[in-house]
């Protein structure tokens, strides 16, 4: 019984006190509010990147889909009025 409560005794010294768990509380709530800023600032960041290269993609999208039917348009009305006049 003696060893028991020796250990128990040693133990006590490295026990936390409610004072103690109410710092580390307040401590880990205002470490969590700071990286939760960070993070937010980040995430904001790389939503306006991605936004920024989506709109560039989009646009890089419309100028080849513009070439390509300006090309492709004026050849098949050509073909068309080639058979239409010439195969029949």
């Amino acid at each position: 019984m003696e060893i028991r409560l020796t250990k128990l005794e040693a133990l006590i010294p490295n026990l936390a006190t409610r004072e103690d768990l109410l710092k580390t509380k307040a401590d880990m709530r205002e470490d969590l509010l700071k990286t939760r800023g960070q993070l937010e600032g980040s995430i904001q960041k790389i939503e306006t990147t991605m936004h920024q290269e989506m709109t560039k993609q989009t646009w890089t999208l419309v100028k080849w889909m513009t070439g390509l039917l300006a090309t492709l348009l004026p050849s098949l009305v050509a073909a068309t009025f080639y058979i239409a006049r010439h195969v029949h």
